[in-house]
């Protein structure tokens, strides 16, 4: 795996003091990686570290954490590594997702790593005083929290979030229809609902909320909620009907193949409703939510001041997509990385600025046509 260019904003944190030299940095893993988070913190003992979990289809899968050496190359040389290794553990079941403690308030010491899987776990990353490879200081990962609904059997976790205004909170999405709100200093689940018909496959807090979340599932929507009220929800999105092509058609789940009124080929099956996988909330505007649905080659962008429909859809990938992410620092940026091996940079500014334009146009229309009625 390759990490992107380095940019140290502390002066003299490079070896050299000089930023940037060279564009691409290298870790290479003893097994296949599927899930990483970069460190929240930006002091030296957290800057360019990223924790990673390996999928292995047997119970030793390996948790990471990884840390751009002091020593690294500074020609670009793509056989040599620049990240080392500075801590190791194992879990029985791959992880579906790791984040590192946000920085509220001010960094925890130790610092803290959750992950999960088949269940809620948060680990205690800290340094033991010991110098590893690379010229880079071990740490140590000791599990101080496993967390599950039931004792006996816990459905497997698809995804969590960890709540920006306070940290004490996390919120798990389930296969069994269910999202928990956990408090991890007591370890206990603080609210559990039945949040949507089928699997649930994501949850996210919006930004800067401590109350509201959204969630993404099987059954194709997107649905809000609020701690402070869970008797009501509201649907913001639902995936438009696609097709069940048959598996050996390489435009599968992709409705947009089909040009307008051309007719679907009657060999095909009924339409339905895709699993929407994944969604990201926007960093800076809450009002902006991304997603996308199974097989999919497009990103759609939810408006929830307008719910029910995508107000961007972002076609650019040739092969159905795996993860989005909005820019931390900007309101209008996101990227996707998909099955066609490219992580893809958006900027949606000029789309917003457009449809609000048209908007505006079709308001004024609509009002003069009433003037003259």
């Amino acid at each position: 795996m390759s990490s992107g260019s380095p940019y140290y904003s502390v002066t003299g944190m490079t070896p050299d003091a000089l930023s940037p030299r060279k564009e691409i940095c290298n870790y290479f893993s003893a097994y296949p990686v599927y899930s990483l988070a970069w460190s929240r913190r930006d002091d030296q003992n957290g800057m360019f570290r990223m924790a990673l979990s390996s999928f292995l289809e047997e119970p030793q899968n390996r948790v990471q954490v990884i840390q751009l050496s002091p020593q690294h190359d500074p020609a670009h040389t793509p056989e040599r590594p620049d990240f080392g290794l500075v801590a190791e553990t194992t879990t029985d079941y791959p992880l579906t997702k790791l984040l590192w403690q946000p920085m509220a308030g001010g960094f925890a010491q130790p610092d803290l790593l959750a992950g999960a899987g088949d269940s809620l776990r948060i680990w205690e990353c800290e340094q033991t005083g010991e110098m590893g490879e690379m010229g880079l200081h071990k740490s140590s990962l000791r599990q101080r929290a496993k967390m599950a609904t039931r004792a006996d059997y816990s459905a497997p976790v698809t995804s969590f979030d960890w709540n920006q205004i306070d940290p004490r909170l996390i919120i798990t999405s389930s296969i069994d229809t269910t999202c928990t709100v956990w408090d991890i200093e007591t370890q206990q689940a603080k609210t559990q609902l039945i949040a949507h018909d089928r699997e649930v496959f994501d949850v996210s807090f919006v930004s800067n909320s401590q109350d509201v979340f959204v969630s993404a599932g099987a059954d194709g929507s997107i649905r809000m909620f609020d701690l402070r009220a869970l008797e009501h929800s509201t649907i913001l999105y639902e995936a438009p009907a696609a097709v069940a092509p048959s598996s050996s058609d390489p435009n599968i789940g992709d409705l947009s193949y089909y040009p307008e009124n051309s007719g679907i080929p009657s060999a095909r099956l009924a339409s339905f409703t895709p699993p929407l996988l994944r969604l990201s909330c926007n960093a800076i505007d809450p009002s902006y939510i991304a997603t996308f649905a199974l097989d999919s080659h497009t990103v759609n962008i939810i408006d929830i001041r307008n719910p029910g429909s995508a107000v961007v859809n972002l076609v650019g990938h040739q092969g159905p997509i795996h993860a989005v992410s909005w820019s931390p620092t900007s309101p209008s940026q996101l990227c996707s990385a998909g099955a066609d091996s490219r992580v893809l940079v958006w900027d949606i500014h000029q789309a917003l600025a457009t449809r609000q334009h048209q908007q505006r146009q079709a308001m004024a229309a609509a009002a003069q046509a009433k003037q003259l009625s």
